[in-house]
């Protein structure tokens, strides 16, 4: 892709009471759900258009006065999907469309529009990440190394240890697991290990995959690493100061990093050049005031497809939506 990229803001979402752990787009819509330290699980209709819940009075043009929705600051209201008894550090969405929840204390929670919570107790061990698996079972990381497999009526079907630390991030589909040993597991569809490549140290916190298909992982070294499809370290970059939290690819051959750090980072996904920096010394009172926890994209509404919205959350309560294209 080329080097030139431009970032503006779009909203940002106020309301959760602690920090924002978990965002997720969900499929065909304009909708984000975040999950927090509140135990908060929260929806956020991004589209302007077809909110009943926006105020437009703070209008802030940017500088160069183009036209699109995306000029204006408004404020979008949160509806609270539930209300879960302890922090929340992971969702997704499910084939159904039912939104999984996964929480320190071990516990995965089920939610469907009008209908009561289902939910079943794991560990006494943080659930890190929820991901569909290649043989359609939904794949759980515990903070205590296990890998637990269920079916879609929260049925334990199987249950591996794979590290003597926290598994903390997952490609399912691809049947890639990293964790706080600091080491990415490649297991086959029905769970077994095929083998293991080296990752951040000391903790693998994310996986991605860049627009050619190759795996990238951030993690407590604060360092992005470009893999390939059998492990081998095609490029590592310096990308932050402090642990990279999150990160995710795009079909526009973009990435984007979070750190503890306080920025968000655009990355070129082929060849790691960074394209733009957003924190609070380039964007003044709109970048983060403390760690990003969690990041997600989604097609900005109305638009031809070259652009994304980009949602980012952290330990500052807020989620800072913003145009990147």
């Amino acid at each position: 892709m080329g080097a030139k990229i431009t970032v503006k803001e779009y909203t940002e979402l106020e309301g959760h009471k602690q920090g924002v752990y978990a965002l997720i787009h969900l499929r065909g819509t304009s909708t984000i759900v975040s999950g927090g330290g509140d135990g908060a699980v929260v929806k956020w209709d991004l589209n302007f258009a077809n909110s009943e819940r926006v105020g437009v009075s703070n209008v802030e043009f940017t500088d160069d006065q183009a036209s699109g929705i995306e000029n204006f600051r408004a404020l979008v209201e949160g509806v609270l999907f539930a209300q879960l008894p302890e922090p929340v550090f992971c969702l997704m969405q499910g084939a159904d469309d039912a939104i999984w929840a996964g929480t320190q204390g071990g516990w995965l929670f089920k939610l469907e529009a009008g209908a009561s919570p289902r939910m079943v107790k794991l560990g006494s061990c943080s659930v890190f990440f929820i991901s569909e698996w290649l043989d359609a079972r939904i794949a759980v990381g515990l903070g205590n190394g296990e890998l637990v497999f269920l079916n879609n009526e929260l049925q334990e079907l199987d249950r591996k240890l794979l590290g003597r630390k926290s598994l903390r991030c997952c490609l399912g589909n691809l049947g890639l697991i990293g964790g706080s040993d600091g080491l990415i597991w490649q297991l086959d569809d029905k769970g077994e290990v095929l083998g293991t490549w080296q990752g951040n140290q000391p903790s693998v916190f994310c996986l991605a995959l860049d627009a050619m298909g190759d795996v990238v992982s951030g993690g407590r070294d604060a360092l992005l690493r470009w893999m390939d499809k059998d492990g081998g370290l095609r490029q590592e970059v310096k990308a932050h100061l402090y642990t990279i939290h999150a990160l995710i690819g795009t079909d526009l051959g973009w990435m984007a990093s979070g750190s503890m750090d306080k920025t968000v980072k655009i990355w070129d996904g082929a060849d790691g050049t960074l394209l733009k920096v957003i924190d609070r010394a380039k964007y003044p009172g709109r970048g983060h005031s403390h760690a990003v926890n969690a990041l997600c994209q989604l097609p900005l509404p109305q638009d031809s497809g070259s652009r994304r919205l980009l949602a980012s959350a952290g330990d500052d309560k807020i989620i800072r939506v913003w145009v990147v294209g």
